[in-house]
């Protein structure tokens, strides 16, 4: 166990193979979501809707976004207040790690829009609830003055297991080629190597013994009875809503379901302000500086994401090869090979110079040029697309190297409320995962489909792609302005 201060900061230095034992479980995560975005949604949504595959994308990410913002706050709250013999939050890694597994198997063998969608909202929620919980580990164990060596490891991990179960994922389709056999291989290898790196972090992360946080007198205090129940019951409302709207095909009660959704979203938040112990649950937010980490996070997240869920149409629909999902998962290889080395030395870099926004200022303006040379010229050479993928890489890299690290810098209450904070940061990671998707697909379709008007352009002509491409240029330009505005970290 790690020697602990009298306020429970970590006070010892890590060795490499410990550190890199404990981030093995991020190596999961890689080897987890890159290859299930990339190319198994894919080929199971086409496998399922053909043609229409965008949409279904946008519809089952979307449908996800509920759990991926609502977990890991939720998860992240119990898991500093579970007291049990094995720590805080490697009990709930394990269980929410083995619902993730049965939901892997449960999307591959999907052969419907409502089992896909279901399937895929039993991994959102699990794995959410597993990662939420991993959060808390790095500054719980971790010391100071090893956040950015932790955190270009841990960016390094995630990479690592991206090249490996993208890697494996597209070996798997090369072989069985876009089939049901291919997805039922594919999903297999993600679950195996879930199961393994669950089992390394587990027995790697000693847990400092920590009793849960009191409660003080001011936080006791009684709430109203009547805003909490209108709270709950207009939040329950909201979701309903929500999931009529991304999930039913509603004709003429669209836009009534839209209205009674935000109708129910207002009065949420109102009768939420009147409820001090939930809104001191958000305190984090006060904080200026945990705030704009949150956001340019949130808005990297969500350029990397524009782009990410819709290469293998791209390969399929621009580019026309013929092993789309092969040849997405590889192109994605190459990003992570320009990934890797920025990633490991960033971090230590980070720690060395004691500046960490450097690093987002470079990988934000690499991904940026990447993608608008993309935007304007849609570019159909293998040749150059990989070129351009490695070059994107680099930023991804510089940008991962110190990710962790910029968070533990502006953590407001670090011994009392480390898992909470670290959960509402960890939305800024898996939010804009699904909502890119989910807003963009719409958009993809709609415009890549010849016959239709925006703004006076007409549709068709791959504009759908150059849409995606430059509002992933957006959200990167944002994320630069946005880290600016952090004061506490150089």
């Amino acid at each position: 166990m790690a020697a602990t201060s009298l306020r429970g900061a970590p006070t010892t230095r890590l060795s490499f193979g410990r550190l890199a034992a404990i981030n093995a479980f991020w190596f999961g995560g890689g080897a987890h979501w890159q290859p299930i975005y990339i190319a198994l949604i894919p080929v199971g949504a086409t496998l399922i809707a053909g043609r229409d595959a965008d949409l279904l994308i946008g519809r089952v990410t979307a449908a996800g976004g509920v759990f991926a913002l609502l977990t890991p706050i939720l998860v992240g709250w119990l898991s500093d207040r579970t007291v049990t013999r094995w720590g805080r939050r490697r009990g709930w890694m394990v269980a929410g790690t083995v619902l993730n597994i049965i939901g892997l198997g449960l999307l591959a063998l999907s052969a419907s829009q409502l089992t896909f969608i279901a399937a895929y909202l039993l991994v959102q929620l699990s794995n959410n609830a597993a990662g939420a919980a991993y959060t808390g580990v790095i500054p719980d164990v971790v010391r100071a003055e090893d956040r950015g060596r932790a955190s270009g490891l841990l960016g390094t991990m995630n990479q690592l297991g991206t090249v490996v179960g993208v890697g494996l994922v597209g070996l798997t389709f090369k072989f069985y080629g876009d089939t049901r056999a291919g997805l039922l291989a594919g999903y297999g290898v993600v679950a195996v190597i879930m199961a393994i790196t669950l089992l390394i972090t587990v027995i790697a992360v000693k847990e400092p013994s920590r009793p849960p946080p009191r409660l003080s007198p001011t936080k006791r205090q009684a709430v109203l009875p009547l805003a909490a129940i209108v709270c709950g019951a207009a939040f329950l409302v909201a979701l309903i809503a929500l999931f009529a709207i991304l999930l039913a095909s509603l004709g003429a009660w669209l836009w009534p379901a839209v209205a009674v959704f935000i109708a129910s979203g207002i009065i949420t938040v109102l009768a939420a302000r009147r409820l001090p112990a939930l809104m001191a649950f958000f305190q984090a937010f006060r904080s200026n500086d945990f705030f704009w980490t949150f956001a340019t996070r949130a808005l990297v997240t969500l350029g990397i994401f524009s782009i990410l869920p819709f290469m293998e149409l791209y390969f399929r629909d621009v580019v026309r090869t013929p092993d789309a999902g092969a040849a997405s998962a590889f192109w994605l290889l190459a990003v992570i090979a320009g990934a890797i080395i920025p990633s490991m030395i960033g971090g230590i870099l980070s720690d060395r110079t004691g500046r960490r926004k450097l690093f987002v200022y470079i990988s934000s303006a690499m991904q940026a040029v990447v993608v608008s040379v993309l935007l304007f010229g849609l570019i159909r050479s293998l040749t150059l697309l990989y070129v351009l993928s490695i070059l994107y890489g680099i930023g991804y890299g510089a940008y991962y190297a110190v990710d962790w690290a910029l968070a533990c810098d502006v953590l407001p209450n670090r011994e009392e409320a480390a898992g909470r904070d670290m959960a509402l940061w960890h939305v800024s990671f898996t939010l804009p995962q699904v909502l890119a998707p989910a807003i963009l697909a719409g958009f993809l379709h709609f415009l890549n489909e010849p016959g239709h008007l925006l703004l006076g352009v007409s549709s068709g002509h791959d504009l759908g792609f150059r849409f995606i491409f430059g509002s992933a240029a957006l959200w990167f330009i944002l994320g630069t302005v946005m880290v600016s505005r952090i004061r506490g970290v150089r």
